[in-house]
């Protein structure tokens, strides 16, 4: 075996061996046991939600540009996250400054600043593939929250909420800018306002989110645990779902107990 083909499958086999790895390995199964949400930026998403979610006894994830919303909200989420190749590009910057909590970053390439995050591998599949260790790779299948389930759940989460998803998306094809036809332009598709600041962004392939979100799904079932859609708004259906304001009576009323 070629030298080079030895350190790839050492590296594919979930030994921890470079100092990426080592730090994602610190996290293994820190939070055993605990609840989980992930927060989508979707526009169904309301501050009043958010201040209750602030206040609940349970693992937070908030992606990409969330930190927008701190200057008029007070949210303390426990993770940052994104995998946006475009996002990552346009805002990079304002994302290693502006973020909360723990900071992951899902590229092809460390970046500058790298003390600042953790960094891991994004690996795509022909299939689907829901990684329980992101030592290894993580599997986006087109969503940062389906990126975020697989890091939750290397921590110990085995009960997730997706909050926010709202899987539906407008936009202004090429918008007969100079920039590729595969790109689009236009706002609206977040709660938070000028959000892609006018710039490009890539429109998600909803067939590909949602097999897998139903992947993922059927991954944490058999493993114990339950996915579930509590968004106030959604048009992701293949999780089961329950309304938010049930949610929130349900585990508020636990947290005072």
């Amino acid at each position: 075996m070629k030298l080079t083909s030895f350190v790839n499958f050492v590296l594919e086999s979930g030994v921890p061996i470079k100092h990426w790895q080592k730090n994602l390995s610190s996290f293994k199964g820190i939070h055993k046991g605990k609840k989980c949400i992930l927060i989508g930026n979707g526009p169904s998403v309301t501050y009043g939600d958010l201040e209750k979610i602030d206040g609940l006894d349970c693992i937070k994830f908030v992606f990409n540009r969330f930190h927008k919303v701190y200057t008029s909200l007070k949210f303390t989420p426990d993770y940052t996250l994104s995998i946006d190749p475009l996002f990552i590009d346009d805002f990079y910057d304002e994302l290693i400054n502006e973020h909360k909590g723990e900071l992951f970053v899902g590229h092809h390439k460390t970046l500058a600043n790298d003390s600042k995050y953790n960094w891991f591998k994004i690996k795509t599949n022909e299939e689907f593939e829901f990684s329980d260790n992101p030592i290894k790779f993580v599997e986006p299948g087109g969503s940062v929250v389906v990126a975020a389930l697989q890091i939750a759940y290397f921590m110990g989460c085995r009960d997730f909420f997706v909050y926010g998803i709202d899987h539906s998306f407008s936009k202004n094809e090429n918008n007969n800018r100079d920039t590729s036809s595969t790109l689009a332009f236009g706002e609206g598709n977040h709660f938070i306002k000028n959000y892609r600041s006018d710039k490009a962004w890539c429109p998600p392939n909803t067939e590909l989110i949602e097999q897998a979100f139903l992947k993922s799904k059927l991954y944490i079932e058999a493993n114990g645990g339950h996915l579930i859609n509590i968004s106030r708004r959604t048009q992701l259906n293949v999780l089961p779902k329950l309304g938010f304001d049930e949610f929130f009576n349900r585990l508020n009323h636990k947290h005072d107990n």
